[in-house]
């Protein structure tokens, strides 16, 4: 069991009806909250094709901690489009996403190669409730054409998430969040299942 903080902030600016672009940095504090873990600093645009269907392309660079003192770095590059439909009090989203991650400049020390490449799509139905409430579920699958991530070669689906969450608009810039997560990872030489329970607040400074 761990105890994690994790620090996220994001602007984005509109060019006209259509296009838009943002930068984001996030910041991961784990062992409870005593050590710095991970981060990432992406940049992008996105396209609004029509009323309910986006395509929005990002380069992400991040840093992790491995289980020594050093730290792995990876560049990744990531397109996907998100369609969103509203149905009476519903809300569905969808989002397929591509992404391709290089490790370590393409190889570990003994020279192999550490790239990887998937297809990830995420669904999500939200519910909007008196009080400023939305409850939503969502499930996530990753799907690896390429890559030796975990030691070893795999292809096919080898991570699934389950989510379930509350929203609550506490004002027009404030929101809160409880969610519950589930993972499942396959390609693993010891295949792990994670379990989080997450709260968050978001701040919406100008808009």
């Amino acid at each position: 069991m761990d105890f994690q903080i994790w620090q996220n902030l994001e602007v984005e600016a509109p060019l006209n009806k259509r296009w838009m672009i943002h930068i984001q940095h996030q910041s991961r504090f784990i062992e409870n909250a005593t050590e710095y873990g991970y981060s990432y600093f992406d940049a992008g645009g996105l396209y609004r094709i029509g009323k309910n269907l986006r395509f929005t392309f990002n380069y992400i660079f991040a840093d992790k901690k491995r289980n020594d003192i050093s730290y792995s770095y990876r560049h990744q590059f990531e397109g996907y489009f998100t369609f969103r439909k509203k149905f009476g009090k519903f809300t569905f989203f969808d989002r397929l996403l591509s992404d391709m991650q290089f490790k370590d400049f393409n190889a570990d020390r003994e020279g192999n190669r550490l790239r990887d490449f998937y297809i990830r799509n995420k669904v999500t139905l939200r519910y909007k409730l008196p009080y400023k409430l939305t409850p939503y579920l969502a499930q996530e699958t990753y799907y690896k054409f390429d890559g030796i991530y975990y030691e070893r070669g795999y292809y096919g689906i080898n991570r699934i998430r389950l989510f379930g969450g509350l929203l609550y608009n506490i004002t027009e810039h404030w929101m809160a969040e409880v969610s519950y997560t589930m993972e499942f990872n396959n390609d693993a030489i010891i295949p792990t299942n994670n379990y989080m329970l997450s709260f968050g607040l978001v701040k919406t400074f100008f808009q």
